[in-house]
């Protein structure tokens, strides 16, 4: 097999986006991951218009992997880590509910839920006076 152009172009994506990932901040690699959870939900809304229901799994198998990886390091013992961890649960529920029986409609609460906690996280990561570049 060949090595093409378009090979060494996505290998080369893949390495900027992993020393992207691997050189942010703490507070960058926080709003990446709610970039791409909010990314797999906007994608999902998009598959179930046509109905693909590998497109609709995929996308929101990787959205509560994300949330998943969000909700395990919060600190119970605090009311912010409390309540944002009910906060995922709830958005959890809602997608493994979307997903099981092709529901649409229980996206669009998680999505705003989600950007509200993204907004509040980026407020904080900017008043640290930290640059935040997203990658896509």
């Amino acid at each position: 097999m060949t090595v093409t152009d378009a090979d060494r172009l996505e290998e080369m994506r893949r390495r900027y986006l992993a020393d992207h990932v691997r050189t942010a901040s703490p507070g960058q690699r926080l709003l990446m991951l709610f970039d791409r959870l909010l990314h797999d939900l906007h994608s999902a809304e998009r598959a179930f218009v046509e109905m693909d229901r590998k497109a609709i799994n995929d996308d929101l198998v990787h959205a509560q992997q994300i949330l998943f990886a969000l909700r395990d390091p919060l600190d119970l013992t605090t009311e912010i880590g409390r309540n944002l961890g009910g906060l995922y649960d709830y958005c959890l529920t809602r997608l493994l509910t979307a997903n099981l029986e092709k529901d649409v409609s229980l996206l669009a609460e998680c999505v705003e839920i989600l950007e509200q906690i993204r907004d509040a996280n980026r407020r904080v990561v900017d008043s640290a006076g930290l640059e935040v570049t997203v990658a896509g």
